[in-house]
């Protein structure tokens, strides 16, 4: 049965760019066309492919390709890319081989006369070990499918494999006579930090490269009074017609909803982030944005006593500042060392912030209980803030189950107590919010999801391990009655301070 591909209105886009830029990429919805419009690319490029110089068995020459096709796991090519490819590709002149990579090897002849000689390497490359499965290989074009399973690094290694063939000595002339090289790639939208989001939606493109972004698939709609959220089938979304008119995506709506699965439906229906974290097991369960959360950025408050949880370890110092604001803790700011000793740390980031935002503050550092000493000054976290003038204690304990105890503790507290964290920390947001997970394991032979026991080490686990000792501090610490008079009476103290720097102001007497 003959098939005629029809490309809707962003993949339209996407094939006329195809003498602009090497590298091209499309994203939307699934069931968008995404995979038939990028297969549909391949063979135009072959199609449109230079013949070589005519020969007695092909008088008008043969036009050859060799394209590469790669997706994160061999069932996952199997069961779709090769799927797609198979029904695009007359069978009559097509052949199959199911290895690893599974080949597919087409040779038809086409109206004018000449003679399209097409290759296919269907490849699995699911990290960056998986890399050196593209060396020495020679390619026209690589396409990239489902990109939110790829590792970063292949875009870069794709780049280098392309426009090797057809090989410059088929027309030995010292010219290359390869048509059009370059990479393609399609997804679905991902978690928001994910590589594609830096790479592709948040920065400027990078150079010969171009993005486009099909319609989502619904529109949500939230009710300003009430807050109720509808949604309706997106009538620009496109290959709706393939989709019961899309009234495939309610239903995909409705499951989603079922299983609780909001991220599916930001990331697959609605073309936005998914939250942090990827497919890990997030650690924190009772974090909750619309509690947790201010609406608005808040500042620290002056002449206010001030809890600094630190994670001291390696070389990623990260600090959380706590203050009891009006009965509960907020967090107003938070700093983080990037490739920076401790020392460097409170010197060139930790002291400018205490003397521009905490003036007149009552510090107290509560240190990671790991507690390593500096194998060169053999001086430990807590003594290094001690020498450089603040008060300075360990966290209670390092067991990470009371560590994850307390914070949940921490956060389970309504109103008086509670904790609410300034919207501008957005690592720390999204480390609560999952990002602070369990990696998941690929477990041979088993049918249940497994995850690691212990937490993953990423962007997120410094801004977590620092909230943790704050939490451990806050709700565990058990305060003696003379202790309460005096904290309340300091509070007064500072309270009254502050109320006369106020009226100071106001009458001009402030300085």
């Amino acid at each position: 049965m003959a098939l005629t591909y029809k490309p809707y209105p962003t993949l339209v886009k996407f094939h006329h760019a195809v003498s602009q830029y090497t590298f091209r990429y499309i994203a939307g919805p699934p069931g968008s066309g995404k995979s038939v419009g990028s297969f549909a690319e391949l063979l135009a490029i072959a199609l449109r492919q230079e013949p070589t110089p005519p020969t007695p068995d092909y008088p008008k020459g043969v036009r050859y390709t060799r394209f590469a096709v790669i997706r994160s796991t061999y069932p996952e090519l199997e069961e779709t890319t090769l799927q797609t490819i198979k029904q695009w590709l007359p069978a009559k002149y097509t052949r199959v081989v199911m290895t690893k990579p599974i080949k597919i090897h087409t040779v038809m002849p086409l109206p004018d006369g000449t003679v399209a000689d097409i290759q296919f390497r269907l490849i699995a490359i699911g990290s960056k070990e998986d890399l050196g499965k593209l060396d020495s290989a020679e390619y026209t074009a690589v396409w990239l499918n489902e990109m939110t399973g790829l590792p970063a690094e292949l875009v870069g290694k794709a780049g280098e494999r392309v426009g090797r063939y057809p090989p410059s000595n088929m027309w030995d002339d010292g010219r290359n006579h390869c048509t059009y090289y370059g990479v393609i790639g399609d997804y679905n939208y991902p978690n928001k930090d994910h590589w594609l989001v830096s790479f592709l939606h948040e920065n400027k493109l990078p150079e010969d490269t171009i993005l486009f972004e099909q319609p989502p698939a619904l529109l949500e709609f939230v009710d300003d009074a009430t807050g109720a959220v509808t949604y309706e089938i997106n009538p620009e979304a496109e290959n709706l017609v393939n989709l019961d008119n899309g009234e495939k995506y309610l239903k995909d709506l409705r499951n989603y909803q079922a299983l609780n699965k909001p991220d599916l439906i930001n990331t697959r229906l609605l073309c936005r982030y998914g939250k942090a974290g990827g497919d890990g097991k997030p650690i924190v369960t009772n974090f909750d944005k619309s509690r947790h959360v201010a609406e608005q950025s808040f500042d620290s408050m002056r002449l206010t006593d001030t809890l600094v949880s630190v994670d001291t370890s390696g070389i990623h110092p990260c600090a959380l500042f706590w203050q009891k604001v009006k009965g509960q803790w907020k967090i107003a700011d938070g700093l983080y060392g990037d490739e920076m000793g401790l020392e460097e740390f409170i010197t060139d980031v930790f002291d400018p912030m205490i003397k521009m935002r905490y003036p007149g503050c009552r510090i107290l550092v509560v240190c990671d209980p790991a507690n390593a000493r500096d194998s060169r000054t053999k001086t430990s976290p807590t003594e290094l803030f001690i020498e450089y003038g603040y008060d300075a204690i360990v966290a209670e304990t390092n067991n990470t189950d009371a560590r994850w105890q307390a914070v949940e503790t921490l956060l389970q507290r309504e109103g008086r107590d509670g904790v609410i964290i300034n919207p501008d920390l957005g690592v720390l947001v999204d480390a609560l919010d999952g990002g602070y997970q369990y990696k998941k394991i690929r477990a041979q032979g088993t049918i249940t999801e497994e995850f690691a026991k212990q937490a993953v080490k990423n962007k997120y686990s410094h801004w977590a391990d620092a909230f943790q000792y704050g939490a451990l501090y806050i709700v565990n610490s058990i305060i003696s009655e003379d202790t309460k008079q005096r904290a309340r009476a300091i509070a007064t103290a500072s309270a009254n301070r502050y109320g006369n720097r106020r009226r100071g102001s106001r009458n001009g007497t402030g300085r």
